[in-house]
């Protein structure tokens, strides 16, 4: 047996693994491409929208701003993940369009995760930026609260339901990222919208255990139930 380190939350677990098992090791079984520089990169994502007109032309003296972020479930916590790097330079596209900044909220999308604490929201997002916004305008979602947006039901008979606080808004965003996901699919994107911000009824239409645990779930290994 051969001892190794996993990722897991914040920090690591060790594992055995046996001799045979094949170990990839990030930076080290492949060569990764020439990094990105995440700031730059996504500078000239807002200024060249895809679909939208840039932020500078939806923001305004008169909005009312709701930036949905991943949990510290998603996304890393070094100082250039998506959040850190992104949140920024979107409040600073919203200032150039007149935006008010006490008019813009960050709203912590963690579905049904438990709620982020205002020590970790320092360790991933950063000083400046909780500083800026805490405590009346950095929030938790709450996926039990009683006044949640009724949006209707689906084709299946299932609830969609929605963070008032984002259906109210004039200037809804979402900041998420792009990964595969071992129960179908991708996680981020639409999936903010369908986990991050909704209630628990909406969450258990698909995070339940005819879906988690369907026999065509790719697990870690053959033996995984």
């Amino acid at each position: 047996m051969k001892g190794v380190r996993l990722d897991y939350g914040d920090g690591y677990m060790p594992v055995e693994l046996p001799d045979s098992a094949e170990v990839v090791r990030y930076g080290e079984t492949y060569t990764d491409p020439p990094p990105v520089n995440p700031y730059d990169a996504t500078r000239a994502a807002l200024e060249n929208p895809l679909g939208f007109p840039p932020l500078r032309e939806l923001g305004g003296p008169g909005k009312k701003v709701v930036i949905g972020f991943p949990d510290r479930v998603k996304g890393g916590v070094q100082r250039d993940s998506h959040r850190s790097a992104a949140i920024p330079l979107v409040v600073e596209e919203l200032l150039k369009a007149g935006t008010r900044v006490e008019n813009i909220t960050l709203l912590c999308c963690g579905g049904l995760h438990r709620k982020n604490t205002l020590e970790e929201w320092y360790r991933y997002l950063g000083r400046e930026i909780v500083d800026g916004f805490w405590p009346d305008r950095l929030v938790n979602h709450d996926a039990e609260a009683q006044d949640l947006r009724h949006l209707g039901t689906d084709a299946n008979g299932d609830p969609g339901q929605c963070s008032r606080l984002v259906s109210e808004a004039d200037l809804p965003i979402v900041i998420g990222h792009c990964a595969g996901n071992p129960y179908g699919g991708y996680s981020g994107g639409y999936k903010m919208i369908a986990t991050g911000i909704t209630g628990w009824r909406s969450i258990g239409s698909h995070h339940s255990p005819s879906t988690m645990h369907r026999s065509d779930w790719p697990g870690a290994s053959t033996d995984s139930r």
